[in-house]
């Protein structure tokens, strides 16, 4: 199997995002890590498409960090960011999420939405700051062959975190698409 390039990627992701129009909804992680609450500190969304997490993190008064590969999602965001006011809090970043290395420690709180990446997940713990949160949604495995390099098993994200981690929550949900997801919000020990 001939693993894609970040170019092929790219292109994928673009014609995609001009063939819509965004609704810029957050993700429902969100909500669930700021009601759980975390530090002080900019925020990091991974393959974060046109996000309206990175929005509503914004709005909160955060400071967000927006990394993805596609340019036509970021420039959705940041249009839709300084159609809003929040031009100043979110900061977009194109890049591949496995080139992409977040600053150890840095960030209070880690997303990625329907995103798998086993790599990219070891370097976003790394990157959440003490008692930081980590929340990460995957797409689950669905039983067709071939289907698993980008897709984990119900509570593989929880295990994958290792003795440093307390899982706050941990699920499984539908997407709007029907799609099988796995996801975790967990809180990084003070050290």
């Amino acid at each position: 199997m001939r693993r894609e390039s970040w170019r092929d990627d790219a292109a994928r992701w673009n014609a995609r995002y001009a063939a819509s129009s965004p609704a810029f909804e957050p993700h429902p992680l969100v909500e669930r890590a700021c009601g759980v609450g975390f530090p002080d500190g900019p925020v990091l969304e991974l393959a974060c498409g046109r996000s309206g997490s990175a929005l509503a993190l914004a709005a909160r008064g955060r400071r967000v960090l927006a990394v993805d590969t596609s340019d036509v999602a970021l420039r959705q965001l940041r249009t839709e960011a300084h159609r809003r006011g929040l031009g100043g809090q979110l900061w977009c970043v194109l890049a591949d999420a496995r080139a992409f290395v977040p600053v150890r420690g840095a960030f209070g709180l880690v997303l990625a939405t329907l995103f798998w990446d086993a790599a990219v997940f070891r370097s976003a713990r790394e990157a959440v700051a003490p008692g930081g949160l980590l929340a990460w949604e995957a797409l689950a495995e669905s039983g067709e062959a071939g289907a698993t390099r980008f897709r984990v098993r119900p509570g593989q994200l929880a295990a994958e975190l290792g003795e440093r981690w307390e899982i706050l929550a941990e699920g499984e949900a539908r997407t709007p698409q029907r799609h099988g997801t796995c996801w975790v919000l967990a809180r990084a020990a003070l050290r």
